[in-house]
């Protein structure tokens, strides 16, 4: 008798942790998820996260709200996630800053602490562009004018940002700028057309009518490989020059969070990036190619371009 009761008491042991772990990835979602932006409204990563919420609200059958805590390069909003409830609820929106700020050491920790979830979009392509005016048609003819006039042309570059990329990879082809600290784009597009600089990166989507009018140049493309938009403009890669990045808006949980909710997350972002018409037709409209990488691809890209930052996190550092 004693052995059945035993034997009883064992079973609803089972059930109770039964009762207590599966329901939590079975009811998720059961209340709004929260996706935290690390930066201002109305940029890149805000515009695209605003995009898919709706979408993924029907998808998942609870409202997907998009807040902005931006600051420090995104790591503000990273640190809070990082260190929030891993129950699926709070879910960072980042990019390659993430891996900036750890290259340029603004923050101990990167990627690897947090749970990779999957990139969900790809921001237009980044591009250098000047005044139409400007005495160069190429990055090469830029260079060349830079060493006979060293510190005489200005370029945009934040600390921790990907722009500083571009500013460290330039200096190392040899070009003497003048590097000079802007806001967000916004600022950038209104320094150039002010003529108080000479050369900013900017999203294709921001500068191609100016280009068009022929009030600016683009004399390179910072994508890795060029682009079907843009097909005539090279990239800094294959002008030899060491920097290439896409913006790869990434969703991200805080690590320990449930492998399963981690994956059907995914999985129901990957279904509207990939089948839903009407999202594709508003990414498309934005001069964006609706972008999905699962976990595991998300984190091998997330490797890769790390270890090319750290290649040069000295110089990052302004070392």
């Amino acid at each position: 008798m004693r052995g059945f009761k035993k034997l009883i008491y064992f079973a609803v042991a089972v059930c109770i942790l039964l009762s207590l772990s599966a329901p939590a990835f079975a009811a998720w979602p059961d209340k709004p998820i929260n996706l935290v932006v690390a930066f201002g409204a109305g940029g890149n990563s805000d515009f695209n996260a605003r995009a898919l919420a709706k979408y993924l609200s029907k998808e998942l059958g609870q409202p997907v709200v998009v807040s902005n805590v931006a600051g420090a390069g995104g790591t503000i909003a990273a640190a809070q996630i990082k260190d929030s409830k891993p129950d699926g609820y709070n879910i960072l929106v980042s990019q390659i800053s993430m891996n900036l700020a750890e290259a340029v050491g603004m923050v101990n920790f990167g990627y690897r602490d947090l749970a990779t979830v999957c990139v969900f979009s790809r921001g237009a392509d980044e591009v250098l562009v000047a005044n139409e005016s400007a005495p160069w048609k190429s990055i090469k003819d830029l260079i060349e004018d830079s060493k006979k006039n060293p510190g005489k042309y200005k370029i945009t570059a934040n600390t921790g940002a990907s722009t500083q990329w571009i500013a460290v990879a330039l200096r190392n082809a040899g070009a003497q700028l003048n590097v000079v600290s802007s806001g967000g784009s916004g600022e950038r597009l209104t320094l150039l057309l002010g003529k108080h600089v000479d050369i900013i990166p900017m999203p294709w989507n921001m500068v191609e009518d100016y280009v068009k009018t022929g009030k600016f140049k683009v004399l390179a493309n910072v994508s890795p490989v060029r682009s079907k938009r843009i097909p005539d403009v090279p990239t800094l890669k294959e002008l030899g020059i060491n920097c290439s990045y896409y913006y790869d808006n990434t969703f991200f949980m805080p690590k320990g969070t449930d492998p399963a909710i981690v994956a059907k997350f995914s999985e129901a972002v990957g279904k509207v990036v990939n089948t839903n018409a009407d999202y594709r037709k508003e990414c498309e409209g934005f001069a964006q190619e609706p972008t999905y990488r699962g976990t595991k691809e998300t984190i091998d890209h997330y490797a890769v371009e790390l270890g090319e930052l750290m290649k040069i996190s000295e110089q990052l550092k302004g070392k």
